[in-house]
């Protein structure tokens, strides 16, 4: 069995402290909603310290219902300083261009969320940063996504050392209570329910040059950056497997090939690479069933039958006897009890 934790995306621990200020300027005790949800916020102390980002949702969705404030994803991205990101900050604001700060952030995304999935795209006259698609979680809190979104477009302004609003902005969240808000803190025409997060800019906008462009501390932060990344995603490999493999599921269990020709890889370099990260396929593909089993077994509204065949089982009966010599017992079983506690 491998290390499963090791692989859960997780978010840069320093993200809590504008989310801290964020509940306090709401009236709310940070430190008290934080131990409620199992966070030890003296760890944010440890500059190397991360949340998952399971917990980091949770966390998100009891702010957005103490705070009763539905855009406190918008908020909290208001309280980031550029310390927050570490060496990332630090480099961003000694870019040479708004628009080389936004590459810097494409280019070492991971430090901010494993999970993370950003590009630069250009389209005529704009250039647009595209959020990627969503954590694949169950209850997925559209207050984190605005936190990123909120995030980049205050780490721009502060950059340029005067506000610069984005052209327009897409969301993939649904229509909130107050859409004005959104318009409001991001000084743009936002536009809900699309199929992609995304902020435009005109080029020429990003393209100035800023005074307080540092190449040489750029890249000082560069190679401080890169070095925490290098150490940190030393399961890289294997977490973008388990992703691919989830993808592939419900369409029946993904092959090796497959999942290689998917992260543009050789099979046979896929396997050294995760032999050397003590892992192998086969295991990453039993383990993300079994995790996803025993995730949709506890959800009241899934039944067994529909389980298996999210999994990419055949048939109910294939998954019941996999699921009872990975458990020791049936999955009607580990329903029923699980859903009693």
């Amino acid at each position: 069995m491998i290390d499963n934790s090791r692989l859960q995306h997780s978010v840069l621990g320093t993200f809590l402290l504008p989310v801290a200020q964020a509940l306090r300027l709401c009236g709310v005790d940070p430190l008290e909603l934080a131990d409620g949800l199992g966070i030890d916020t003296a760890k944010v102390a440890n500059p190397d310290w991360r949340i998952p980002q399971v917990q980091f949702n949770q966390l998100m969705e009891s702010c957005v219902e103490a705070s009763g404030e539905e855009a406190f994803g918008l908020l909290a991205a208001q309280q980031i300083r550029p310390q927050v990101l570490h060496g990332l900050g630090l480099a961003w604001l000694a870019s040479d261009t708004v628009y080389d700060g936004l590459r810097r952030l494409v280019r070492f995304d991971k430090l901010v969320s494993s999970a993370s999935d950003l590009s630069l795209l250009q389209e005529d006259d704009a250039v647009i940063v595209d959020f990627g698609r969503l954590p694949g979680m169950e209850n997925f809190q559209f207050a984190s996504r605005d936190y990123a979104v909120g995030m980049v477009a205050r780490m721009c302004s502060l950059a340029l050392g005067d506000f610069i609003a984005p052209v327009r902005v897409e969301m993939e969240r649904p229509r909130p209570q107050q859409p004005a808000r959104w318009e409001s803190v991001l000084s743009a025409r936002v536009d809900f329910d699309c199929e992609h997060t995304r902020l435009y800019w005109y080029r020429a906008d990003i393209l100035e040059p800023l005074v307080t462009g540092d190449p040489e501390l750029a890249r000082a932060n560069d190679e401080q950056t890169q070095a925490y990344l290098d150490s940190y995603l030393d399961q890289s490999t294997a977490r973008d497997v388990v992703d691919k493999i989830v993808e592939h599921l419900p369409d029946g269990p993904p092959s090796q090939q497959q999942i290689a020709e998917s992260l543009h890889v050789s099979n046979r370099t896929l396997q050294r690479k995760l032999k050397e990260e003590g892992t192998s396929f086969m295991d990453l593909l039993q383990e993300t069933r079994l995790q996803l089993a025993q995730k949709y077994l506890q959800h009241p509204n899934r039944s067994v039958v529909e389980t298996a065949y999210l999994l990419g089982f055949s048939e109910p009966s294939t998954f019941s006897r996999a699921f009872k010599r990975w458990t020791g017992i049936a999955p009607a079983e580990f329903r029923e009890t699980a859903q009693a506690r």
